[in-house]
């Protein structure tokens, strides 16, 4: 009988230090913030792109962005350099702004 790697990683989990536990922890929570604030940042992309009544092809056409990227990002799965979000929220009529995490 085969164990789903579940199993596996929970008895190999069971032997880690509390050190090791610690660590293993705080990464999660971090991967978890970066993944919670990619898809923030997809919706509200999507967002302001159908505000301007806009498809994926014609905001490529407008940023040079390629369609599929573009796609990525809105679905939270991309990771956009700076100069991408710029040029996407240059065609949209937005401004990029800092705020402090939650």
């Amino acid at each position: 009988m085969s164990k789903s790697f579940k199993e596996i990683a929970d008895q190999a989990k069971a032997k880690w230090s509390d050190d090791a536990r610690s660590v293993y922890e705080a990464a999660t929570a971090s991967f978890d913030a970066e993944l919670t604030a990619r898809a923030e940042l997809g919706t509200m992309l999507a967002e302001a792109r159908k505000a301007r009544h806009l498809t994926q092809p014609a905001l490529s056409s407008v940023t040079g962005i390629q369609q599929a990227e573009i796609s990525r990002i809105e679905r939270g799965i991309g990771n956009p350099t700076t100069a991408t979000l710029n040029r996407l929220a240059a065609a949209l009529g937005q401004k990029i702004v800092l705020a402090p995490a939650h």
